[in-house]
């Protein structure tokens, strides 16, 4: 399983920082990870096409913009793979601007190398998920669909049935339908694919 998730997966790297940089790529090819390594945010910007999955490992400071810049900029166009921040110095507001953004992970430098591949482990685990759910929500009904829709903005099922105008066995039975289909196991896990 581990070696298929490192095959699929592309590990964006951006660290201004050659020794670094150098350093975590190789070990990540070396661990059997494809890795792209950047030195700045805008070199990374200017791909023309994006792979996915894949996940993003970057630098809280970079000489052209802050890691957690880019990340709201890869938001406001709709990417939004796992991103782990690693930083040797940042302030607390940008570690919290960074998690509340979905920040996938924050290790500060010098961080364990383990600890690194872990979260890079659990990410692409979580990208993959997210990527297969996209692939799902299309055997959906319209119906499920519309349900599905009203579940991740977080309505309950009193304020499912007032906004369908069904009954709450119905309401229960579509949940039920949605998760069986959408391969997973509690509402917290499907809010947090969604999202």
């Amino acid at each position: 399983m581990a070696d298929q998730i490192r095959k699929n997966i592309i590990i964006y790297l951006i660290e201004d920082d050659t020794s670094q940089r150098e350093s975590i790529e190789s070990l990540l090819a070396f661990k059997g990870y494809r890795v792209e390594a950047f030195k700045n945010a805008n070199d990374f910007i200017k791909l023309n096409d994006i792979h996915r999955p894949s996940v993003l490992i970057t630098d809280v400071h970079l000489p052209d913009q802050s890691g957690v810049d880019l990340h709201s900029e890869l938001l406001k166009r709709t990417i939004d793979f796992p991103v782990i921040f690693i930083s040797g110095e940042s302030t607390i507001q940008q570690t919290i601007n960074a998690m509340k953004q979905g920040a996938f992970e924050f290790l500060v430098k010098p961080f364990d190398i383990n600890d690194l591949i872990i979260a890079i482990e659990k990410a692409c685990n979580f990208e993959l998920k997210k990527m297969d759910l996209k692939e799902l929500i299309k055997r959906l009904s319209p119906r499920e669909n519309e349900v599905y829709t009203l579940l991740i903005k977080g309505l309950n099922n009193n304020e499912l049935m007032n906004k369908l105008n069904l009954s709450l066995p119905t309401i229960k039975q579509y949940k039920s339908e949605v998760m069986r289909k959408l391969e997973v196991k509690s509402l917290y896990e499907l809010i947090s694919l969604s999202n």
